[in-house]
């Protein structure tokens, strides 16, 4: 998958799932909608001082990205005996998302709720899932911004299906998290979504020919004559 594409195409894939679940629960209804940003503040009081009330939304938000443990040393590493880098290893990530709700008494733990139903009931996001979802996408005649393009991105042909499970966060790292956003806590679920594969495009020279062949004898101890015939480049021993 493309390093600028691979990403933003997870969350993408979320959010529309999230998305769909809210809408069919909010049949007939006006649906809040899905968003990737961070929660916000909440709004400003209004003139008598009463806080004005906080409208309905869900907020997938993705807080952090490492390297997946399973798959960092699993492949030789794309070097010669010399050193010399002559392919690409492969980047495995698994991304990190909050789950948040905001809203007016109950409503942001009904959203939750169904947010939370949602992601866990795609445990294991079908392919076909993800080809429908990015196949939707529009693609305007002339393109102007990065992700106009999204649809391009073959999410849906990576190497290992994408997961989806609830990570068990403590109540310590979700306030550190709602401290750095500057906003109050709110009723918020966390998830771990794996595994992302980042590639990037690189061309590695080719590696110098064999030019001269070098041929040494050195006695030997064992039985048999001992013949070593080193080929380096350059003809360098």
């Amino acid at each position: 998958m493309t390093a600028q594409f691979a990403i933003p195409a997870t969350t993408f894939v979320l959010r529309r799932i999230l998305q769909e679940r809210v809408n069919l629960a909010y049949t007939g209804l006006m649906a809040p909608t899905v968003s990737v940003e961070p929660p916000p503040r909440p709004p400003a009081t209004a003139g008598t001082g009463q806080p004005q009330p906080e409208p309905a939304g869900l907020y997938l938000f993705l807080h952090h990205a490492a390297p997946n443990p399973a798959l960092r040393n699993a492949f030789e590493p794309h070097v010669t005996s010399a050193g010399r880098r002559i392919g690409p290893s492969p980047l495995a990530l698994d991304l990190q998302y909050m789950l948040a709700a905001t809203g007016a008494d109950l409503e942001r733990e009904a959203l939750l709720g169904l947010g939370i139903t949602a992601l866990t009931r795609h445990g294991i996001v079908p392919r076909s899932k993800i080809a429908a979802i990015l196949g939707a996408i529009v693609v305007p005649p002339n393109p102007q911004h990065l992700l106009d393009t999204l649809t391009t991105e073959p999410l849906d042909q990576q190497p290992e299906q994408i997961t989806v499970s609830q990570a068990p966060v403590d109540v310590d790292l979700s306030t550190k998290i709602w401290s750095a956003l500057q906003s109050p806590l709110r009723p918020s679920a966390y998830f771990l979504v794996t595994t992302v594969f980042l590639e990037v495009t690189e061309t590695f020279p080719a590696g110098p020919e064999v030019q001269k062949a070098v041929v040494g004898v050195r006695p030997d101890v064992g039985p048999g004559p001992a013949l070593d015939v080193l080929s380096t480049p350059g003809g360098a021993p």
